[in-house]
């Protein structure tokens, strides 16, 4: 936990006199949780990233004066944001929420779960788990957007529900830091948490959170009377698999030419692709339960074999979500694109196929939750992984 209120810790250094910077006090206009800083030498002023998600491993510096964004670790999209965020700042109102579930009798500790990623926000909030059973002698506050709170788990003191959407994420809201400010301090002694991005299995049960038993895996044979399988769609990265084009069967020289160029490759569309693998497993299965789940402009079963279930919302809300995840639970197989949409799937599924290309192999299983399992092999066994070329 890192000390907020009444006193702020951070360790940031003068870019241009290289000692340390004094800590003025603290603020949050957004998702990003900010030091106030001085220098004592120059008497710059600066932001700094207190210790919390990603800053936690790739803190920035952000010059007051003149907006520039000091970047130790080499990650412009970490910087970017910041940078861009300042210079766009706003004072705009926004609905704010604060809702007491228990009172608040011991110090606070604020775990601020905003993000413009989703899968960020929902990584984060599974850190209230460790504070709710491993931290004696605290009480959480958590601050969430709006379509997250469906998510908060009982035991927390407080909810902060916030009205930005994922697309203002990034947003630097100095009325909003003003309202956490007024709020933080109404307390004696507030933490912020450092809202780890990758929990472990066993630092997190998923039912707390979704309300939601996962897929029971002593009853997998049993349940085999009705193979149940859901594919996780998301129209803004489809499964597209390329393939190689040709209408004969390649020369010699042809097959030397290959070892210099690769061959014309054409994508082939995601409704084609889960619509064969939905046919193919069902001529395995006749039983086969076979449903398609997760965002979409299209819906009522739109591209789909009729005896689909099509579960795709184009907006969903809380209620939706809550459904999906009642879906993923009821099944043995869940099957999707990698992508934050993976997140709850694994969750709850009893096992996964995820497809991935290798633009995404460095967040390889970043998106996977995985189930607790006493041996390993039974992780392997459980969760599969293939190029996007499938």
């Amino acid at each position: 936990m890192i000390p907020l209120h009444p006193f702020t810790e951070a360790d940031h250094e003068c870019p241009h006199c290289r000692v340390r910077l004094s800590v003025e006090g603290w603020h949050i206009p957004g998702m990003r949780a900010l030091a106030d800083l001085r220098c004592a030498h120059c008497n710059r002023e600066f932001y700094g990233d207190l210790a919390s998600g990603q800053a936690l491993y790739t803190p920035m510096l952000l010059e007051k004066a003149t907006g520039a964004v000091h970047d130790l670790h080499g990650v412009e999209w970490f910087a970017g944001w910041l940078r861009e965020s300042y210079a766009q700042r706003t004072d705009a109102p926004l609905p704010f929420d604060a809702e007491k579930r228990l009172p608040v009798t011991r110090r606070v500790v604020l775990l601020n779960c905003l993000d413009t990623l989703y899968g960020h926000s929902l990584l984060k909030l599974l850190n209230a788990q460790y504070y709710l059973d491993g931290r004696q002698g605290v009480d959480l506050i958590v601050v969430v957007p709006s379509w997250l709170a469906w998510m908060v788990p009982d035991g927390v003191a407080e909810v902060w529900t916030i009205g930005l959407p994922l697309r203002r994420g990034t947003e630097w809201n100095d009325w909003l830091a003003r309202e956490i400010r007024r709020r933080v301090e109404t307390f004696e002694q507030v933490s912020l948490s450092h809202a780890l991005s990758h929990p472990r299995p066993d630092e997190f049960d998923i039912e707390r959170f979704t309300r939601v038993r996962p897929f029971p895996l002593a009853e997998w044979g049993g349940r085999l009377v009705k193979p149940t399988v859901t594919f996780i769609w998301r129209d803004d990265r489809p499964w597209s698999a390329v393939v190689a084009t040709r209408d004969a069967p390649p020369t010699r020289r042809e097959n030397l030419r290959r070892l210099i160029a690769p061959p014309a490759r054409t994508p082939i569309g995601q409704h084609k692709l889960v619509s064969e693998l939905a046919e193919a497993l069902r001529r395995e299965w006749p039983a086969l339960d076979f449903a398609v789940a997760g965002l979409s402009e299209a819906g009522g079963g739109e591209g789909l074999p009729a005896w689909v279930k099509d579960l795709r919302r184009r907006a969903p809300g809380s209620g939706d979500e809550l459904g999906w995840c009642e879906r993923y639970a009821a099944s043995h197989v869940v099957v999707g694109v990698h992508g934050s949409n993976m997140l709850l799937p694994s969750a709850h599924a009893g096992a996964l196929v995820e497809i991935i290309g290798p633009e995404r192999a460095g967040n390889f299983t970043q998106d996977i939750l995985f189930r607790e399992a006493n041996d390993c092999r039974d992780v392997l066994f459980r969760y599969r992984f293939l190029p996007d070329s499938t």
